[in-house]
């Protein structure tokens, strides 16, 4: 797993100096490959075959992206009564409720909101074993059937004890949820319950595998903008379930189905990895896919093949010991990187995802909130893309600092206005504007800051050593503290009301500024070793320094 973090890391990070001592798998013995890296120049490589290649691993985050989005625009209608689904003239009124007709409390939607996020702590967790083991591409694929899956249950979900497949499925999974009170056998939410799941899983696994996919079929000069695009197209996932919010939650779910069936049919015309492949010795079909990404032309493909086998012998040398955990030069690393995480998910930005639509609601706003959602999004799209530009020029401190300052002031002033709204009702309602403009102010300063930048500084702060294991506690981390502010929100909002909540979060966002400060360091124009060296003594460096020579090539 040490290639996930390349496509949330900076260029400079990556660009390879010349290493002509390593070994190269035509070399069983001490015989070396003198390659000078420095000389492939991959400029005149050709842009499109790259962003083709990387579409289905980029759409990948668009479906993981639907399903964030989709609770928003769905939940008035599960919350109200409906039925969608017009059954024969022989079934009763009674048998089509018992069956299609899917009317949710408060709890139960707090759970199909926040199981995806169950099911992405899993996948994140075994997506880098599994791409390892079976390849980029086959694991693409299965997220795809996966998401295909979901979405399906999703689509069709009925009550979970009037179908057979739902009593398997119910079984199977039952005893988890009954040690949280939720019985997924009898529940009428329990194919929802499941779908979300699924997706959730998928997700994780794409979490994983797209990133390395993405960083090792791209070049250098392209690995950056690529790698940002996966983090938008999440945004875009989200903003498409908003403009899909008119029709009915069923028609959402159908089209949200059609997404991974196309790009599973795309998965099929694209190249697995050039490092899976020569890892596994396929080194003519790691040929074949270079020259498919880079074209006929190119002139380097020996040279990119030679590189790539050296890095392999270089993550060999590296493989970690669960024991590295004690080391200040990793456990360091990785606490910063939980925090972040951590920080990142108790700002509030889910819960307020998941529940836009029923914030505007709430608030008495004047505008249509599912209107309100879609602005929400498209603001979180372009921030998104923004981002890229502000942290070259800010630094990681300074971006996170300000982010986190402001995502505080504005977390802060919607607890004000919900205040006011549950103690003078007149009077808020005459400033409908103000909830969609501070909502709209806070996606946007958390997108540009707080969003992506603990996937970024913990990909830059984790030691090569212990990338693979660091990075899936950051991930697992990550997830699962969103699982638990999601489901709690409901709950918050019931025990502290809604003025309550945000204000929660807005301490928890002050505590994010004191982390910032007093913990988080500036690796903006650092390079590897030099970030290490803000963990590590000496002795350390020298031995992260020297592990290749001290270890034997795979080779």
């Amino acid at each position: 797993m040490a290639a996930i973090n390349k496509a949330f890391v900076p260029e400079d990070d990556f660009k390879e100096t010349s290493r002509q001592d390593r070994p190269t798998s035509s070399d069983k013995g001490s015989t070396v490959c003198h390659v000078d890296i420095e000389r492939i120049d991959d400029s005149n490589a050709p842009k499109l075959p790259q962003i083709l290649a990387t579409l289905p691993a980029l759409f990948g985050a668009f479906v993981l992206g639907t399903y964030l989005g989709w609770c928003s625009p769905v939940q008035p209608q599960l919350k109200s009564a409906n039925g969608t689904i017009t059954a024969s003239d022989d079934i009763t009124t009674e048998d089509q409720e018992s069956v299609w007709h899917l009317l949710l409390d408060e709890d139960q939607m707090s759970w199909v909101g926040s199981l995806i996020n169950v099911g992405a702590v899993v996948g994140c967790l075994c997506g880098g074993f599994l791409m390892d083991r079976f390849g980029r591409k086959v694991i693409l694929a299965a997220v795809f059937l996966l998401y295909t899956a979901g979405w399906l249950l999703i689509t069709l979900g009925v009550h979970a004890s009037m179908l057979y497949v739902g009593r398997i499925v119910g079984k199977d999974v039952h005893s988890i949820f009954w040690l949280c009170n939720v019985d997924i056998l009898h529940s009428r939410t329990g194919m929802l319950y499941v779908g979300r799941i699924v997706g959730g899983l998928a997700g994780g696994v794409c979490c994983v595998v797209a990133p390395s996919y993405i960083g090792e079929t791209s070049t250098i000069s392209m690995r950056g903008a690529l790698g940002m695009l996966f983090s938008a197209m999440m945004s875009a996932g989200i903003l498409a379930t908003s403009l899909l919010g008119w029709l009915d939650w069923r028609w959402i779910s159908t089209i949200c189905t059609l997404f991974p069936v196309l790009v599973l049919v795309g998965v099929i015309f694209v190249p697995d990895s050039p490092y899976f492949l020569v890892k596994q010795g396929r080194q003519v079909d790691a040929e074949s896919s270079l020259l498919w990404l880079r074209g006929n032309d190119y002139n380097y493909v020996k040279a990119e093949l030679s590189r790539i086998e050296a890095l392999i012998v270089e993550d060999a040398a590296q493989e970690s010991r669960f024991s590295d955990i004690t080391r200040p030069a990793v456990y360091k690393p990785v606490l910063i990187g939980i925090g972040l995480m951590v920080l990142q998910q108790l700002s509030g930005i889910n819960a307020a995802l998941f529940n836009s639509v029923e914030i505007f609601r709430l608030s008495g706003s004047s505008l249509d909130g599912l209107v309100s959602a879609v602005i929400l999004n498209f603001v979180l799209l372009v921030a998104a893309l923004s981002s890229s530009i502000l942290v070259e020029r800010l630094g990681r401190k300074v971006l996170f600092l300000l982010s986190e300052t402001l995502t505080c002031l504005s977390v802060f002033a919607l607890g004000g206005y919900f205040y006011v709204l549950e103690n003078d009702r007149e009077m808020a309602q005459r400033f409908g504007w103000v909830p969609l403009t501070l909502l709209i102010f806070f996606i946007a300063v958390f997108a540009a800051g707080v969003g992506p930048l603990p996937w970024l500084v913990s990909g830059e702060l984790m030691p090569a050593k212990f990338k693979g294991p660091g990075s899936s506690i950051v991930a697992f981390t990550n997830w699962i503290t969103s699982f638990i502010v999601t489901k709690a929100f409901i709950d918050m909002q019931r025990s502290l009301t809604n003025a309550g909540t945000f204000w929660v979060f807005g301490i928890l966002c002050f505590i994010g500024i004191l982390f910032g400060i007093f913990i988080l360091p500036e690796t903006k124009g650092k390079t590897p070793e030099q970030i290490q060296a803000l963990f590590s003594d000496g002795k350390d460096r020298e031995n992260v320094n020297n592990s290749i020579e001290q270890r034997p090539s795979r080779f």
